[in-house]
């Protein structure tokens, strides 16, 4: 994919990481995956037997050497192309997950959530909402949405000591943001937990799972609705198949060396890191504890915000934390750890537009409404998103300042509203389509949106930086 000028360096960066997980190229995880579950039990079955018929030659006293060697070279080559494979996907899986996390990453803690925020507002601007792009929102966007979410709480709850897992609690406190190649919470911890949540649905791709999601006959809609047996039955050949993925089609990545004890020590390291994968991709969506719902947590909120779901509407994304929080009073998953996310992303998810009433320079309400768009991690409450102030005078622009909104002024919510409600139809006519050619139409009886969606004004190259340092002040 050629950089053009309808994207800025990072939305290329990021369609290109996209494109590595879904696309149509053979070459893609999810293509390499698919093909792995369809040929991978035949291609072992003839590794076996041609094995199996070189030993057999070998041990028969009537073979002659011809047939032996030939039975042989035979065997040999197709050791060598499985291995060949299983490196190959091994290095793709590698460099998915450095590609991610040099996205995520910063080089200290307020660069890392100005990164993370960045690449989550990013990605819930850009996913497609069509029904046919369904497979590249599953197995693109929402992976990458997981990851940033997950590498975030977990920093979090290790931050507030709230996670007593030993092995992780090592890793963290010996962190180096400045040599991530050898920081051990890099290595040990986030590019396994990264790989993980790679691998968490790609087993949804299995035969068997692909049959229960299409029919047999591919009769159904991918995006039914599944019983509550399909979906426990789902789950489990899912969750099997990307163990098999993973412990035979990556398994663990040679040593390049000749130093013996550092390869003892590498092969160590390699088969702790596998351990760590197999345990996070085995955590039981019953398991309510804080590590066991580690994985959930994140997945359930982008379910939500991201389209896929048969009732995605974009207006009401912010009920999400109530959803969370109905999920968590159901036990269906940690009450506790639901809080700490919302706690990361308060109430509106980043990337969300959001329509507000500016205050004039006496810091009174002006009779009119202005876009912003959700550009921060951690606001100071819930409630009151950090965003960034893309219009100004009913125009688009692309040097705003920083807000941290409060509620009053916030149209998502009904007191702000109300303060623009005594306006004349005429006014609040005039006022949408200042910001919309097709202002009525777009909106019909709804003269005050409630929020907007920001994918064209995105799309301009010089309103992508949306994440720039910028003053914050209230509003």
């Amino acid at each position: 994919m050629k950089k053009t000028a309808k994207s800025s360096v990072l939305v290329y960066r990021l369609e290109r990481l996209l494109s590595s997980l879904y696309s149509s190229e053979a070459t893609c995880f999810y293509q390499r995956s698919k093909v792995f579950f369809a040929s991978y039990r035949q291609q072992q079955t003839e590794l076996e037997q041609a094995g199996q018929r070189w030993q057999h030659l070998q041990d028969s006293a009537k073979a002659n050497q011809a047939a032996r060697q030939q039975a042989r070279q035979h065997y040999t080559e197709l050791q060598y192309q499985d291995e060949k494979a299983r490196l190959m996907r091994w290095a793709d899986l590698q460099l998915l997950a450095e590609q991610l996390l040099q996205l995520s990453e910063g080089d200290n803690h307020n660069e890392t959530l100005a990164f993370s925020a960045r690449l989550l507002g990013c990605l819930q601007i850009m996913v497609p909402t069509a029904k046919g792009q369904r497979e590249l929102v599953q197995f693109a966007y929402k992976p990458l949405y997981r990851i940033v979410l997950s590498l975030r709480l977990l920093d979090h709850l290790l931050a507030q000591q709230l996670l007593d897992e030993p092995a992780l609690l090592s890793h963290y406190q010996l962190r180096n943001r400045q040599s991530p190649d050898d920081c051990p919470y890099r290595q040990h911890v986030q590019l396994p937990l990264v790989m993980a949540i790679l691998l968490q649905d790609i087993g949804l791709l299995h035969p068997q799972a692909m049959d229960i999601i299409q029919g047999e006959l591919a009769q159904f809609d991918s995006g039914r609705a599944l019983s509550t047996a399909e979906r426990q039955r789902l789950l489990s050949i899912s969750t099997d198949a990307s163990l098999v993925l993973l412990q035979q089609g990556f398994g663990i990545a040679p040593y390049k060396g000749n130093d013996k004890a550092e390869r003892e020590l590498y092969f160590i390291a390699q088969q702790q890191r596998l351990q760590w994968l197999s345990q996070l991709l085995q955590l039981n969506p019953a398991d309510k504890t804080l590590f066991g719902s580690l994985l959930k947590v994140p997945q359930v909120y982008a379910s939500i915000v991201l389209p896929g779901r048969q009732r995605f509407n974009y207006a009401l994304l912010p009920k999400a934390a109530l959803l969370m929080r109905d999920g968590a009073r159901r036990n269906e998953y940690n009450g506790l750890l639901v809080d700490q996310l919302l706690r990361i992303t308060g109430l509106f998810p980043q990337g969300y537009g959001v329509v507000f009433i500016p205050l004039g320079a006496d810091l009174q309400p002006q009779d009119r409404y202005e876009f912003a768009i959700v550009n921060g991690l951690y606001p100071q409450k819930p409630e009151h998103p950090n965003c960034r102030v893309v219009s100004r005078q009913q125009q688009y622009r692309n040097t705003g300042m920083d807000i941290s909104l409060q509620t009053d002024y916030n149209l998502y919510f009904k007191v702000a509203r109300e303060q623009l409600e005594v306006l004349p139809e005429h006014r609040l006519k005039a006022l949408l389509n200042a910001l919309y050619q097709d202002g009525e139409a777009r909106y019909l009886r709804k003269l005050l949106p409630r929020c907007w969606q920001p994918e064209q004004f995105f799309h301009e190259p010089a309103h992508q930086n949306l994440w720039q340092n910028a003053m914050l002040k209230q509003n």
